[in-house]
């Protein structure tokens, strides 16, 4: 299976809650982790949230690493999107170090495959058989 790039999705369970909280820790953290990956930053851009909570992205030559925060529950989401030669998991490593969870999830999803696809019109969503599930459309284009 060929795709054009990966997705690695991690969740930071129980994290100390100031640290979640900071806009300008959390932007240094996710533009140090985007450079220790091997990625080219381009720029990154954040907000913080009243009364709390952070979400921002750096965009990196190869894609982008975002993350939002949920202080309130000790919890972080951070996506690296990568369709070049990065270590997407050398900048969870990296954030894991410094955000101090108590347990990081992580899965990884590639973006972009290029294969024959076997999938029928007529049963446009698809399960992963985890729970999870896509919706297929075509947009009409080649009908008669």
């Amino acid at each position: 299976m060929n795709s054009l790039g990966r997705h690695l999705l991690a969740e930071f369970h129980d994290c100390e809650t100031g640290a979640l909280n900071d806009p300008v820790r959390i932007e240094r953290l996710m533009n140090e982790a985007a450079r220790l990956s091997g990625a080219t930053v381009v720029q990154s851009v954040f907000h913080a949230f009243s009364p709390h909570g952070v979400s921002g992205v750096v965009v990196v030559e190869e894609s982008h690493l975002a993350v939002h925060t949920w202080p309130e529950h000790g919890y972080a989401a951070v996506d690296y999107f990568s369709c070049g030669d990065v270590d997407c998991a050398a900048a969870v490593r990296y954030l894991a170090e410094h955000l101090a969870p108590a347990r990081v999830e992580t899965r990884e999803v590639p973006r972009g495959v290029i294969e024959e696809r076997e999938a029928s019109l007529d049963a446009p969503f698809a399960s992963n058989g985890e729970g999870e599930a896509s919706l297929s459309f075509n947009n009409g284009e080649g009908r008669e």
